[in-house]
Formats: C-alpha cells, structure tokens, sequence
C-alpha cells in the first residue's frame, strides 16, 4: 500500500517540447509501447490560436513521472536519431524504383 501511495505522489515533470499535437501524440504513444506512462501539456490559450507557440517556441511539452524522466529522454534522443531501414533485398523495378 505505501507503495501504491507513493507512486501517486510522484511528481510529473516536463521533458520535451513538441512542435504540434500531432507529434505529441505521437511521442506519448510511443514512450507507452515502452512502458512509460506519459502525457502531453499543452501551452496553447483558448480563443488565441497558437500564439503561445509562436512565443514559446513550441505548442506543449511530453510529461513523465520523475522516475521515468531520463528514460523517456533517451528514449525519444533514439526515436528522433533513427533513421528508416532501406530494402535492399528487394529488386529494382522500372526506372531503378524499388520493387
């Protein structure tokens, strides 16, 4: 039970800045298919469009439990550091595309 409790008062904290919702959602997807519960937070203002992005740089941030925070950084460093595998094994179609 304590430790039921106190991971309820663990502390979130904000561990990346996000271009759009649609990254972020993105990304808090992902860091749940790693096991890591996290939330996005936006810094938009009702009524004012995406002002605050314009001001701060970014529409929100991605949000983990302090606990998972240096996880879920590296975590999104590897996922923005990938690069998509190539087919090689396939043969080249008409005009060198890939089969």
């Amino acid at each position: 039970m304590n430790e039921e409790k106190a991971s309820r008062e663990e502390n979130l904290v904000s561990i990346f800045g996000v271009p759009d919702e649609a990254t972020g959602t993105m990304l808090r997807d992902f860091l749940a298919e790693q096991g890591i519960e996290a939330t996005t937070v936006s810094s938009q203002i009702p009524w004012f469009g995406t002002i605050e992005t314009a001001r701060k740089g970014y529409w929100g941030r991605i949000a983990v439990l302090e606990s998972d925070a240096a996880r879920a950084l590296a975590l999104i460093e590897d996922f923005y550091a990938a690069r998509p595998e190539t087919d090689t094994a396939s043969p080249a179609g008409e005009n060198g595309e890939p089969g």
